[in-house]
């Protein structure tokens, strides 16, 4: 049904999760991220969606995503229709793939980064998006997110096409990124780039300058070096 990837940004420390899928809406079930916490996807047979908060509320106690894993399989006895994947606040990854899912299914789990998918037109979809991610250290994170997407796409993707896709962003000192294409008959991933090209643009840029973020909570313009609004 669904193949994505979540990391966490060496360079700014924000957490990611980009996805699609030959559904609808997967930007409302599948990517989590927060700040301070960590990122999840999770997916599979039948979604459960609820493994995005309770993972993230775990990790952000300081909770490994290795263990965050074990503690969600333990609480799910529907566990053998889920695929999920996490990335806990110190880059460190963990993944499972339900016996339930429909094939060609995987993951992969690397330093800071993760990937999975499930109904895959080829298994090595996953590892393919991890290393387009890792071959693209520089870009802007987004990109990177979306660039493993397309490979994803370019390598076959879901077996039903892809129809819809979404990436999120968190991050302490900068607002939320949340960009969706809940439908789309053709260019799903294309059109995902898109939306997030209009994020490019200087005069949105500007105003995300003066919105609050976690590290200036009452900003309402920009921000100068000792910290205080203009």
């Amino acid at each position: 049904m669904t193949y994505s990837i979540i990391a966490r940004d060496p360079d700014t420390g924000a957490f990611g999760s980009a996805t699609a899928t030959g559904s609808v809406a997967v930007g409302g079930f599948v990517p989590h991220a927060r700040s301070g916490a960590g990122a999840v996807a999770t997916q599979g047979a039948f979604t459960n969606w609820l493994y995005g908060e309770r993972g993230l509320d775990l990790m952000a106690t300081g909770v490994s995503a290795a263990r965050v894993r074990e503690q969600l399989l333990e609480e799910d006895p529907g566990m053998s229709q889920r695929q999920f994947i996490l990335c806990d606040r110190e880059g460190n990854t963990a993944g499972y793939t339900g016996s339930a899912n429909l094939a060609q299914v995987a993951h992969h789990c690397g330093e800071g980064v993760a990937t999975a998918g499930n109904m895959l037109a080829d298994r090595s979809i996953p590892q393919i998006m991890m290393e387009t991610y890792l071959a693209h250290a520089g870009y802007p994170f987004a990109e990177r997110l979306i660039k493993a997407l397309v490979a994803g796409e370019d390598a076959g993707g879901d077996f039903r096409g892809t129809r819809s896709a979404a990436v999120t962003i968190s991050a302490f000192d900068r607002p939320p990124m949340d960009l969706r294409v809940d439908w789309a008959d053709e260019d799903c991933i294309g059109r995902l780039w898109q939306v997030y090209e209009k994020t490019q643009d200087p005069a949105f840029l500007s105003f995300l300058a003066g919105v609050p973020t976690r590290a200036h909570p009452t900003k309402t313009g920009h921000v100068k070096e000792n910290g205080v609004n203009p």
